[in-house]
């Protein structure tokens, strides 16, 4: 293994113990009572260590610039705290949107361009109000998301925002099939989970939309 490798795997490590020790502190914090007590600590450390460490070596290895490494390292901190509160709890709190959505708007300021940083906030605009038409209209979501889709659409930029809505319900519907095959049947689901894995997903270079699409046509 040469010095290079060997560098981003320890880094890779290091990164994920720290994450996953910042993420089970502030779970806790937010998870209270009854709530907490359901929650498997062994069995989250291991997820988030594991999670952690596979992130972190994708966006080394992917991303060159600086600048994106802390964007997506903060945000993917920041969104496996909401994901995971959300599911223990049905709840999304708004002072983590809110420092999320300041930390992204920081950040493109300090990239020094204008252009990114009004495509950041038109991606995030969009899938803000396309959301809140959604729960109005079906309430299959709830209100909490809304702030879900303009952060996870601010970190991602316009143009794969567009594909973000239909892409995490997508996922959101082969994740319950399996779980309804296993015999899970949950009446109430967290959201954010979902919205949150679509744009890892992208962030890494997946978009689901664009694949579930490619595999149609090649069925038709």
């Amino acid at each position: 293994m040469d010095l290079e490798k060997f560098k981003i795997l320890f880094l890779s490590f290091l990164f994920s113990i720290i994450i996953s020790v910042i993420v089970q502190k502030v779970v806790k914090d937010f998870v209270e009572g009854e709530d907490y007590t359901k929650i498997n600590i062994k069995k989250m450390m291991i997820f988030l260590i594991i999670s952690s460490f596979l992130y972190t070596i994708t966006i080394i290895k992917i991303y060159t610039n600086n600048l994106d490494r802390i964007c997506y390292f903060i945000f993917f901190i920041l969104a496996i705290i909401i994901s995971l509160i959300d599911y223990y709890t049905m709840y999304v709190y708004d002072i983590l949107i809110f420092s999320g959505i300041i930390f992204q708007s920081i950040v493109k300021i300090v990239n020094g361009n204008v252009e990114i940083l009004v495509d950041s906030v038109l991606a995030g605009l969009l899938c803000a109000l396309i959301s809140y038409l959604i729960v109005k209209v079906t309430n299959m979501m709830g209100t909490g998301d809304i702030g879900v889709y303009a952060l996870c659409a601010m970190t991602i930029g316009f143009k794969s925002s567009l594909s973000l809505i239909p892409s995490s319900f997508l996922v959101s519907t082969i994740i319950l099939m399996g779980k309804f095959i296993f015999g899970n049947r949950e009446k109430k689901i967290a959201f954010a989970p979902f919205i949150v894995i679509t744009t890892i997903l992208n962030i890494i270079g997946l978009d689901v939309f664009s694949i579930y699409l490619k595999i149609v046509e090649k069925i038709v």
